[in-house]
């Protein structure tokens, strides 16, 4: 693994969610994607390249097209959730499936997908040509290897946080088809809840989900790492130049 794209959700004009007190979630997430891109750079010797690093609004479409661009090995997005009922709290992960896994994860996909309405309508316009073809192409050959990453990651956060795990799940995000390698969403907490929206205000709390996410990708880089190596001794031609 050599780089990798981390995605802030939102910025600009679209603010995402908005917390009871105020909290945004387009800052948040910022600041957490960019403690993550410190801690990935620094720890794990992987270039990291940011799809926003300031409060500018991103297409989402343009978000994957960016990575694809860029040869990534991976793509992160990193977003906060909302819900009606202001208790609903916890911290989950998806990986991108025509099919989402139950309400809620359609209902999350629903609320993320509706950014498109912020954009140019000729933006939305050619978003709607390739969707289509997205759906059919994207992630199906790297979905075993997103759910992989999911899981690794959901399980950094639910071990490391004291935050309820609602565990990894599947949904249509727009943010994620087109993408041409593994890709997550990671949703880190709900800013509707106000003892969350407290939490994600903190300094503290953003570092320490930072990390959670760092040690998931510190984790799946390892594995990965191993399977590498075992398909490489695995293989004919190593095993004929190993030959006496």
């Amino acid at each position: 693994l050599r780089l990798v794209v981390l995605d802030a959700g939102h910025g600009g004009h679209d603010s995402g969610a908005m917390g009871p007190s105020g909290v945004m979630e387009k800052d948040v997430v910022l600041d957490v994607t960019r403690r993550v891109a410190r801690m990935v750079e620094g720890g794990l010797g992987v270039k990291v390249v940011l799809s926003r690093d300031s409060d500018v609004f991103v297409p989402l479409r343009e978000r994957t097209n960016f990575a694809n661009k860029q040869g990534a090995d991976l793509f992160v997005s990193i977003h906060a959730n909302a819900h009606p009922q202001a208790v609903s709290e916890g911290v989950e992960t998806y990986f991108l499936s025509s099919e989402a896994s139950d309400n809620a994860a359609r209902q999350v996909a629903a609320t993320e997908n509706n950014v498109v309405q912020l954009e140019s309508p000729a933006s939305r316009r050619q978003g709607d040509v390739l969707k289509s073809i997205l759906w059919d192409l994207a992630q199906s050959e790297f979905q075993e290897e997103s759910s992989f990453m999911a899981e690794t990651v959901q399980d950094s956060m639910s071990k490391s946080l004291n935050l309820v795990s609602r565990g990894v799940k599947q949904a249509g995000f727009y943010v994620l088809g087109g993408a041409a390698m593994p890709a997550i969403l990671i949703e880190i907490g709900f800013v509707t809840n106000r003892k969350e929206e407290k939490k994600l205000a903190t300094p503290e709390h953003r570092e320490a989900l930072a990390r959670a996410i760092y040690a998931g990708l510190a984790e799946y880089k390892r594995r990965y790492d191993q399977r590498l190596r075992t398909a490489q001794t695995q293989s004919p031609a190593s095993q004929r130049t190993s030959a006496p």
